[in-house]
């Protein structure tokens, strides 16, 4: 009961762009310049049971080094897939402990998403992450303040593929082939309810980009590639 609630909150909160740079928060990440092809795969509100183990299987194969942006609560379910992200190279982030608008939310709602969801990644996995992804890139000034206050980057997207609406997979690929450019952080969920096109999408667009010269990094990698 509690696994089928958590995916209808996910699916209810999740949007289809970025709410805008919010006020107060002008140094969110959307992208990064950078000279080299370099590109930032990320995933969001997981993990989840089987389609998370999936996608690491696709980017350990092509040895593709991502950044997971942790729910913590699913983070707290399933310990053993976290571990292995931490294991096989993959960096993780702050996604709330809740999956919360933290772009609404009161600046104490604000601060006990982000203090749960670190204590959760930092108890049971000894890892600190600096990076924080607010639920559908709703950001506002109780964020970016708690944010500035615990020394997080707060990250977005630069390219959406939507793929949590259960989109056909050729229109995810066409979307971010038609769309990626060197430095472009890179938007797909890792928790979705129901059966999911991401993995299937991945294993088209992975050899795609890598055989047009794009290097797959993490977001911290890309940050410190970046020319500011």
């Amino acid at each position: 009961m509690r696994k089928a609630l958590i995916a209808a909150i996910l699916s209810l909160f999740a949007v289809s762009a970025l709410s805008g740079t919010p006020t107060g928060a002008s140094d969110v990440i959307y992208s990064c310049a950078v000279r080299e092809r370099k590109i930032a795969l990320t995933f969001d509100d997981g993990p989840h049971p089987t389609h998370t183990d999936e996608i690491l299987d696709i980017l350990s194969e092509y040895h593709v080094k991502a950044t997971f942006f942790l729910v913590g609560e699913n983070a707290e379910w399933y310990p053993e897939i976290v571990e292995r992200e931490a294991r096989e190279g993959h960096e993780l982030g702050n996604h709330s402990y809740s999956h919360a608008d933290l772009g609404r939310a009161s600046g104490e709602t604000v601060c006990r998403e982000i203090d749960r969801c670190e204590e959760a990644i930092w108890e049971n996995f000894e890892y600190r992450t600096h990076l924080l992804r607010p639920p559908g890139g709703c950001c506002g000034d109780a964020l970016a303040k708690a944010a500035a206050d615990r020394d997080y980057t707060l990250v977005c997207w630069s390219v959406d593929t939507r793929d949590w609406t259960h989109p056909p997979i050729e229109r995810i690929v066409k979307n971010v082939i038609t769309h990626v450019e060197s430095g472009d952080i890179l938007l797909f969920h890792d928790y979705i309810a129901g059966d999911s096109p991401t993995p299937a999408a991945l294993r088209i667009l992975i050899p795609k980009l890598l055989a047009e010269g794009y290097e797959f990094v993490t977001v911290s990698e890309l940050l410190e590639n970046g020319e500011g």
